[in-house]
Order: structure tokens, then C-alpha cells, then sequence
């Protein structure tokens, strides 16, 4: 058998081993592309920590004020909570830097017939390459430490074939940038060539759709029969990129939309998946947690949204069984696996701890009981348990779409308030700037089906401003009852 494929499961390497020994990848090898790109690719950045960028920038522009506040005798934890989480006036001389930002490339498919939930509304397609690198470029220009997150998505971005993944394309420009580039696909259009394309552009991360194990769920789901074995090609193609390669990028993620005929089937998704990436990348030595592929395949449920789904949605007593069983089978399959390739009992992890992206209920604090959380899941509500007093993370980011304006976040770009501004006529930071004072009316109306990475990274943040407001407050109560002025160098 091909070593190439040695740190996989033996049978799924004798898969992998087939599709490699196929015309098409026999064609592309003999091409002289996989070592072409090898020599050229670029290595992404691991991202940065965005929570960590939100609090270091409110805690230096507006710490001085708090503990000023503390040295006047100031106690109320909330009062010190408002006064620190407020963005500065000086934002738009002294911005934040850009952890993510959204760009909706395209809003053309190419799966005809479209998904069955599939709700987009297109916009015009306004923007021409020139301009998303213009966006890229004003993202970048004051990077975050790790880089910034930048997350192409459609439509079907793949439509745009090498303008995407090409020599000099949008993935490589961001990736030399410094930017850690994240792809969504359908993975429809991936074919050899294109892998290596793909892997050889420098892309970080790629979340492939797959939605159910069984295809004939999948195929009905996805709109179509046969896009269930496409969907596996694609997997199996990028996975022999990246060993030819020789890169561990990008990782792959696998995003499921969650509806009531493919929930219970979680964990045979689950058991297949594991079953289909790396035991342990080569080279790979300590801590089964610090490989880099430990989370490759993890799965990203995401709830079905938009009131054209209702009829789809888990209904509240769905969404209680799921957790409380489908979920706890999901968790065996995954201690199954760690027994079965050997995963020292003092380096496990748990199942909550290993996926803690793929649930929208885990992943994040929600108010009331598992009842309270189903009854909004079945208003099609997900994030409105989960919603804090304020809205942290926006200033640091944004989502742009086809026809150039650009909204806080995904959740906005999809409901679609008024735009902050369009990225044809004003800067990303610019735009959030302008619209600040905006900030004391969110969360609102459009914010109950809030993204669970933005719901995590907002009561992250809040957890951590309240550490520092502690941390002031201890100081100041050691010291003795208050601190003086002198000895906090105020005037």
C-alpha cells in the first residue's frame, strides 16, 4: 500500500489509494502541478484570537478611566462593566483590528436544483476582483496578532475558479498577506486539479457541506441524487492534496444544517467521518490535542434558519430528544474511536470538549432550561437564550456582500438592517466607525439568530472585561480600601 496514505485507517487508506491510482489523478501528477505548487505554497497563519484582540483594545483606551473610577471609590461592577466596553471616539483615527471578515463572493450555484433550505437573496454582483483586494487590503492593513480571519463564502465561491484558488488569486493574495483564509464549498466543483489548487493557494481552512452519512438523506437535502458520493470525492481529493503537498492545510471542517429528517443521524455522521481522517499527522509527536488534524472533519451543526424552513425545524420536543440522546450517542462514537486508535487515557479529551463547535446548544450559555432553548429552537430563534446586554465583538469585524455593502456580521447580512456603508466608497474600518453610535441598539430584532461563534466570542469577552474589572477592584482593595490618585499617576 502507498505510505502516502499511511496515517490513516488501513481501509479508508486502500480508498484513498484507489481514487490516487484513477485517469484523473494519474493526468495531474503527471502534469508536474503537485510539485510546482509545492515549491510555491504559501504557509497560512493560524488566526488570531479575537475574543483576546477586543479585550486588549477596550482595556487599553478606556483601562485608565476604570481604574480612575476605582480610585474614586466606584464599585458597581456594572457601572465599571458600561465604562470599559464603550468603543472610543478616537475609533476611527486608532482602529481595531480586523479579526474577521465576511466576503460573500458570489451569490450564483452551481447545484441546480439549489439545496431544499437554501433561502439566499441575491444582490447584484457589483464588485470586481480589484475591489475584494482592495477589501483584503484594508483588512490586513492593521493585522491582529495571528492574522486576520478572513471567511469567503457564495453562492458557490469555487464558481470563480482560479480568480479564486489560481496563481495570484483571492485566496493566495489574502494567505501573503498575512490573513488566514477559510473557504465554504459545496465541494461540487473539486476535481483533482482543483485540490491541489486549493491546498497549493495557502487556504487555512475549508468547510465542506455534508449533511447527512446516509445518501439518500443527503441527495433529498441537497436537492439532488448523487451529490452525497461528490461530496465524498471532493473529501478524498483535497485529503490527497494535502499529503502530496506535504501540508496540513487546510483542515477541513464539515458543516451539516441540521433538520429534522438528518439530526438523529448525527452520530453514524460522526462514526463515518472519524473513520475517514488522519490518526496522526506525520511528523506528529507529543499530545494527541496538539496535532494539528486532532479536529480535522469535526462537524459544525447548523440549525436550519428562515420562517421558508419552519416546516423542516426540529420541533421542541425533537430538539430535547437530540440532546438528551442523540447527542450521548454521538459522545460513545467518539470514545469508541479514541479506543480504537489508541489514545492514551491521560490525553483524552471528552466529546464536548473535542467538538465544542458543533453544538449550538453546548457551545455557548443559554438562559432558562433545555425546554426554554427547544422552545425557541421551534421559533426558529436559536441565539435569542443567549443574547448579551451588548454586543462586543462587531467593531472588530465585518461581512461584506456581492453588491459591496457591508453589515456587522453574518446574522445582519442575512436579515438585512441597514448597511454600515458599501466598501466601494468608504474603508472597512471607516464604515464601522461611522456607525458606533449604532452599537446601543444591539442586540436587537435581527440578533436572535445570531451565529454561535459570535454568541461565544461576545460572553467570552464579557467573562473577561469582568476578570479585569476584579483584578482592578482586588488591587485597589489591597492597597487599602481605595487607591489614591498619586499612586495611580492621575492629576
Amino acid at each position: 500500500m502507498n505510505t502516502l496514505f499511511g496515517c490513516y485507517m488501513r481501509d479508508y487508506a486502500e480508498v484513498l489509494e484507489e481514487r490516487f491510482s484513477s485517469p484523473q489523478w494519474r493526468e495531474v501528477v503527471a502534469s508536474g502541478l503537485p510539485e510546482r505548487l509545492a515549491q510555491r505554497r504559501p504557509v497560512p497563519p493560524e488566526g488570531n484570537s479575537p475574543a483576546e484582540v477586543a479585550v486588549d483594545y477596550l482595556c487599553s483606551h478606556n483601562g485608565h478611566v476604570v481604574r480612575k473610577l476605582i480610585a474614586d471609590g466606584e464599585r458597581d461592577e456594572e457601572v465599571l462593566l458600561d465604562r470599559l466596553s464603550r468603543w472610543p471616539e478616537t475609533y476611527a483615527q486608532s482602529p481595531c483590528p480586523i479579526t474577521f471578515l465576511g466576503l460573500c463572493l458570489t451569490y450564483a450555484c452551481n447545484a441546480q436544483p439549489k439545496c431544499v433550505y437554501c433561502n439566499q437573496r441575491p444582490t447584484p454582483e457589483l464588485l470586481a476582483d480589484g475591489d475584494w483586494r482592495r477589501v483584503i487590503e484594508d483588512a490586513a492593513k492593521n493585522p491582529p496578532q495571528g492574522g486576520t480571519f478572513i471567511y469567503m463564502t457564495g453562492g458557490e465561491p469555487l464558481l470563480l475558479g482560479n480568480r479564486l484558488y489560481g496563481e495570484g488569486g483571492l485566496i493566495e493574495f489574502a494567505t501573503r498577506l498575512g490573513c488566514a483564509v477559510n473557504l465554504n464549498t459545496n465541494g461540487l466543483l473539486i476535481t483533482p486539479e482543483v485540490a491541489l489548487r486549493l491546498v497549493g493557494s495557502g487556504l487555512a481552512r475549508l468547510h465542506l457541506s455534508l449533511d447527512s452519512a446516509d445518501p439518500d438523506v443527503h441527495d433529498a437535502l441537497a436537492g439532488a441524487s448523487g451529490r452525497h458520493a461528490a461530496v465524498l470525492q471532493a473529501l478524498m481529493d483535497l485529503q490527497i492534496a494535502r499529503e502530496l503537498l506535504g501540508a496540513n492545510h487546510p483542515v477541513i471542517h464539515i458543516n451539516c444544517v441540521l433538520t429534522k429528517y438528518n439530526a438523529f443521524g448525527f452520530p453514524r455522521l460522526l462514526e463515518k467521518l472519524l473513520r475517514m481522517k488522519r490518526v496522526r499527522s506525520p511528523g506528529a509527536s507529543g499530545p494527541w490535542r496538539a496535532d494539528p488534524h486532532f479536529r480535522d472533519l469535526g462537524v459544525h451543526l447548523i440549525p436550519v434558519g428562515g420562517a421558508e424552513n419552519a416546516g423542516r425545524r426540529l420541533s421542541r420536543n425533537e430538539v430535547v430528544r437530540f440532546y438528551l440522546r442523540t447527542w450521548l450517542e454521538a459522545a460513545s462514537v467518539w470514545e469508541q474511536y479514541q479506543d480504537e486508535v489508541g489514545v492514551p487515557p491521560d490525553e483524552r479529551l471528552d466529546f464536548g470538549n473535542w467538538a465544542f463547535f458543533a453544538s449550538a446548544y453546548h457551545r455557548v450559555r443559554h438562559r432558562g432550561s433545555l425546554e426554554d432553548y427547544a422552545i425557541a429552537c421551534e421559533d426558529g430563534e436559536y441565539g435569542r437564550l443567549a443574547l448579551m446586554s451588548r454586543c462586543y465583538i462587531v467593531p472588530t469585524q465585518g461581512f461584506v456582500l456581492p453588491d459591496g455593502s457591508q453589515y456587522w456580521c453574518g446574522a445582519h447580512s442575512v436579515a438585512r438592517p441597514k448597511p454600515l456603508g458599501n466598501v466601494k466608497t468608504g474603508g472597512v474600518s471607516q464604515n464601522i466607525a461611522a456607525n458606533l453610535p449604532e452599537l446601543e441598539r444591539l442586540p436587537g430584532p435581527h440578533c436572535r439568530n445570531c451565529a454561535t461563534a459570535t454568541l461565544f466570542l461576545n460572553q467570552t469577552i464579557e467573562l473577561n472585561l469582568r476578570t479585569r474589572i476584579g483584578l482592578w477592584l482586588k488591587e485597589a482593595e489591597e492597597i487599602g480600601k481605595t487607591l489614591t490618585n498619586d499612586q495611580l499617576g492621575f492629576e
